[in-house]
């Protein structure tokens, strides 16, 4: 984590211009982003792009992990994030529900 290392991913999204928008998930490990997500951020150019950031926690909430997406993708749009204490995952439907809705990807009925 402190050498900034990043893996090589096997996979890559071939059509990523086709997106506005990116919901992108991730565990928070030592409250930053972990190196495969800091790949996939990198692997991109992602400016003029939206992101909406969720991860998953043990007690740090998004931690670093909002501003290690900002040095990742500074050209980029960070919309809200959510921070799901991982043993609630199973439990947090509600909590998804509105958390996209404020950010404007799920239309209120």
């Amino acid at each position: 984590m402190e050498s900034d290392y990043r893996p090589e991913l096997k996979t890559k999204v071939e059509n990523m211009d086709e997106y506005d928008t990116l919901i992108v998930g991730m565990p928070i490990w030592g409250g930053h982003l972990t190196p495969a997500m800091k790949s996939f951020l990198a692997g991109y150019d992602l400016s003029g792009k939206y992101i909406a950031p969720f991860c998953t926690h043990g007690g740090s909430g998004t931690a670093q992990s909002v501003s290690d997406i900002r040095s990742v993708c500074p050209n980029s749009t960070i919309l809200g994030s959510l921070a799901v204490y991982g043993s609630q995952a199973e439990n947090s439907r509600g909590d998804v529900e509105k958390w996209l809705e404020q950010i404007g990807i799920l239309k209120n009925n």
